[in-house]
């Protein structure tokens, strides 16, 4: 059992009557991509966001994932169960 970290840049957008919704996830190949990713969306959307997430391929197991960085508005507890 050897886990996987998958590397997530999650864009939010604005939705109707101000609320904020996010927009399609996409993945990235590290780290410093996830995040340099997540800063460019947040240009052009409300925010983003760039999180780890490590995952046992065999059988689906994940660990909580860990933000990595965060730009401009997004919805407060963003990661929290």
């Amino acid at each position: 059992m050897s886990k996987r970290t998958f590397y997530v840049v999650q864009p939010y957008e604005a939705g109707k009557r101000g609320a904020i919704r996010a927009g399609a996830p996409m993945e990235a190949r590290t780290r410093e991509d996830a995040e340099r990713i997540a800063k460019r969306l947040s240009l052009i959307k409300l925010g983003a966001i760039a999180f780890s997430k490590d995952v046992d391929p065999d059988s689906d197991d994940a660990d909580e994932p860990v933000l990595i960085a965060s730009f401009g508005q997004v919805p407060e507890g963003v990661l929290e169960a």
